[in-house]
């Protein structure tokens, strides 16, 4: 189990930690083009990923052999002492399919709410190199785009939020990189206090509190996604600055407890904000 669930994180970082994917906005003029579009959304993961921090030790040091070690028994030992806290967690979500929620509600509001005409929607729990998107590009018609989505998602280190993660990008023939791109993330409000509490709340009435962030998460990244294809002009200068909370778990602290940028939109509880890179937020005030 240890071992999935490092595999998993390393994806996670992989989509999320790195540096902010350019947003690429679709021009009028692409969009025109594209008549109808298939989707192919990608799962990787099996279940809900709980990565602990890494160890930074080695930097403090000056890097080397020996810290590295440190680095890699701490981080180690971490990781054990979360899934600990998460062994009742699982347990309680045994039967959960994530796919099959993402899945079923992704095809309904594609085909309700896209502004583009859906052709096909195809999922998958296999992922796509680089070398793959460029060689599905050419095989597509004039009139057609290719919609590529990966999803991940997973609790922050201390438990408390839950964290869904999708990457789009947009391909059509001729074009060498993908004419749209951007990245959608939703972050639930705090459940427990952190840690074994926290681990104990997501799983009250059979993991329900968990599941209902989920269905949102899934809800909040599809609006997000309607948003940004029907207004992806760029944020006017005098568009509404905001700072929201955002949970980075253990490490928080300083300018790592926020996301910042323009409001896009307000609904309910929640807001929607364009981070300086373009990348989409749905938050809590």
């Amino acid at each position: 189990m240890l071992k999935n669930i490092c595999a998993m994180a390393a994806i996670a970082i992989g989509l999320v930690g790195c540096a902010a994917p350019a947003h690429i906005p679709l021009s009028e003029e692409n969009a025109k083009k594209i008549q109808v579009v298939n989707v192919r959304s990608m799962v990787v993961q099996d279940e809900v990923i709980a990565r602990a921090d890494p160890s930074n030790i080695s930097a403090g040091m000056g890097g080397g052999l020996i810290p590295a070690l440190i680095d890699a028994s701490v981080t180690a030992s971490r990781q054990e002492k979360l899934q600990t806290a998460m062994e009742s967690f699982y347990e309680s979500i045994d039967d959960y399919d994530f796919r099959s929620i993402y899945w079923s509600e992704l095809s309904t509001e594609l085909r309700e709410r896209y502004p583009l005409k859906i052709k096909t929607i195809v999922t998958t729990p296999r992922g796509m190199s680089y070398r793959q998107e460029q060689a599905l590009a050419p095989t597509l018609n004039d009139n057609e785009g290719e919609m590529l989505m990966a999803t991940i998602y997973f609790l922050s280190p201390d438990l408390r939020t839950l964290t869904v993660s999708t990457r789009a990008r947009l391909l059509m023939k001729g074009a060498l990189d993908p004419v749209y791109k951007n990245t959608f993330t939703y972050q639930s409000s705090i459940v427990g206090t952190g840690g074994e509490q926290s681990a104990k709340s997501w799983s009250e009435g059979g993991g329900k509190p968990f599941l209902e962030k989920l269905r949102e998460g899934v809800h909040e990244t599809l609006a997000m996604l309607t948003i940004d294809m029907k207004n992806n002009a760029p944020v006017p200068a005098n568009a509404e600055k905001v700072t929201a909370k955002y949970n980075f778990g253990e490490i928080s602290s300083g300018d790592r407890n926020s996301v910042k940028g323009s409001l896009v939109e307000k609904h309910g509880d929640r807001i929607v904000l364009r981070n300086d890179a373009g990348e989409l937020f749905s938050v809590l005030p």
